[in-house]
């Protein structure tokens, strides 16, 4: 891999808007670049992970929109209530495949827990069931320590691009 310059990147947390270099690689051998996204970032997503997580957690606990985007961001670099809304849809979406992969992940590691038994409703499940079970399961597989920057972090680092919250 070869450097092959940068370009700037505009992202927003809770309290500001930040401009950041995301740096292109080129590779000879397959003649195609890439950019590196630090982790607290997805591809084409304007907002921090750590705050779209944010905001869907509160969600999830039923808070309605309006609170949860008074209380998620500063009102300088607020987003709307339909990106809210897109970012619950996304993770509600993607949810059942990142708790697979994460049950996978757990299971391969030999943890020997019945993942599937932690499933909170299995007569009728719901999606708001995959995402108690998500929940579970990040419990397990992320340490402690990272709980605070998110799971979202540390989890989009790690899985794949379709399955990433």
């Amino acid at each position: 891999m070869h450097k092959h310059g940068q370009y700037i990147r505009s992202v927003t947390t809770k309290r500001e808007m930040i401009s950041i270099p995301i740096y292109r690689h080129y590779c000879p051998g397959c003649g195609k670049t890439v950019s590196l996204l630090p982790d607290f970032l997805v591809p084409w997503a304007r907002y921090a992970t750590w705050l779209r997580e944010a905001a869907v957690k509160r969600r999830q606990q039923g808070l309605p929109f309006r609170e949860v985007m008074a209380n998620t961001a500063n009102t300088e670099v607020g987003y709307s209530r339909s990106t809210l809304k897109r970012w619950w849809k996304r993770f509600i979406l993607r949810a059942a495949d990142a708790a697979n992969f994460l049950a996978r992940e757990i299971a391969a590691s030999g943890v020997e827990m019945d993942l599937l038994g932690m499933y909170p409703n299995k007569v009728t499940p719901t999606p708001i069931h995959t995402l108690a079970w998500l929940g579970k399961l990040c419990r397990i597989y992320c340490p402690a320590s990272l709980w605070r920057r998110g799971d979202w972090v540390f989890l989009n680092t790690r899985m794949p691009f379709a399955a990433q919250l």
